[in-house]
């Protein structure tokens, strides 16, 4: 008895009507969800921006490497794409995984430069599908990048001349764009 006359005396009392002691408790479970739907997104593009920085360092590295081996006719080079998708994407990439590896290109090219001789470019491309992890995010990143599979498309790609004698004679090489 003497505790609902306490409870009573407690609702009844105009001191403890406006009292505001459990509002901050509601105010964060409604702000929380969104917080912390912002800092994975946060976290999520961090790794999608770390691996597309690794692709594109991927990619340079082997195109400087196939550009030092000569070719005059446009064969590719043995080695270059075993060394882009072996050893240079797995050391690049933080989360490389083989089988997200979408596509990749090793093609020569032949152009004419200032002086008249002919040229031979190497072009490397490769798509790579990044996994998303985070709940709410990948469906958000899946219709930005146009498909519901669960990762980002990141496409990089470069291209270095070969490091040739010059040529006198066009090689047997389509033309580069």
């Amino acid at each position: 008895m003497v505790l609902w006359s306490a409870i009573a005396t407690a609702m009844t009392d105009p001191r403890h009507r406006h009292s505001r002691a459990g509002q901050a408790l509601p105010e964060f479970a409604l702000v929380l969800p969104l917080f912390l739907l912002i800092f994975f997104a946060i976290v999520q593009f961090g790794v999608l921006l770390s691996a597309n920085i690794g692709l594109t360092n991927a990619v340079r590295e082997v195109a400087r490497y196939g550009s030092t081996i000569p070719t005059s006719d446009g064969s590719p080079t043995p080695g270059v794409e075993a060394y882009l998708v072996d050893t240079a994407l797995p050391r690049n990439v933080p989360t490389y995984a083989p089988s997200h590896l979408a596509a990749s290109s090793v093609s020569y090219c032949r152009y004419q430069d200032t002086s008249g001789a002919y040229s031979v470019r190497l072009t490397i491309s490769v798509t790579y599908d990044h996994p998303l992890f985070v709940p709410l995010v990948n469906v958000i990143l899946d219709s930005i990048d146009g498909t519901a599979d669960g990762a980002f498309r990141l496409v990089s790609s470069e291209a270095m001349r070969v490091e040739n004698p010059p040529l006198n004679s066009p090689p047997s090489l389509p033309a580069c764009p």
